[in-house]
């Protein structure tokens, strides 16, 4: 299941960036294609208002790098047929607890595979930093509810 999720989160950031690289390319070539004419400042309007949006895509596909870059990472540290043998939780495990799995990888949310609930987390996500390093039997306290780990795969 590890290998499914994670090859899920790979679709969908590669989708992300794609999407990103194309709405930069376009509004690009928006910016370049348009050429003064006698309604005075429309121009320099179009021209001003691609740059913001070229602008804002380039943050949002720089994080979108920076999270394939953690999936990477979870590919080079993580044996999709071997247990942590720690059984402490780490980048790429998943957790099983009496409230709910999770992935720990990037923060993407609630994800359906063949039937069944994950919650797809980031470590740095205020449930997934008090679930890292924490072992089989551990309990945590996440908005009042507590949650305690069954199984750490």
């Amino acid at each position: 299941m590890k290998k499914i999720l994670h090859e899920k989160c790979i679709e969908l950031i590669e989708n992300n960036i794609n999407i990103l690289q194309q709405s930069i390319n376009t509004a690009q070539q928006t910016a370049n294609e348009d050429t003064k004419s006698s309604a005075g400042d429309k121009y320099e309007t179009t021209r001003a208002m691609m740059q913001i949006e070229i602008e804002s895509n380039m943050k949002r596909l720089a994080e979108a790098r920076k999270t394939q870059k953690i999936l990477n990472e979870i590919i080079f540290h993580t044996d999709y047929t071997n247990q942590n043998t720690n059984q402490n939780i780490v980048l790429g495990s998943i957790v099983i607890t009496d409230k709910g799995t999770f992935f720990m990888s990037i923060g993407i949310g609630q994800m359906l595979i063949e039937n069944e609930k994950y919650f797809v987390i980031s470590p740095d996500s205020p449930i997934g930093s008090l679930l890292m390093n924490k072992k089989i039997n551990e309990k945590i306290v996440f908005n009042t509810k507590e949650f305690i780990i069954l199984d750490i795969l």
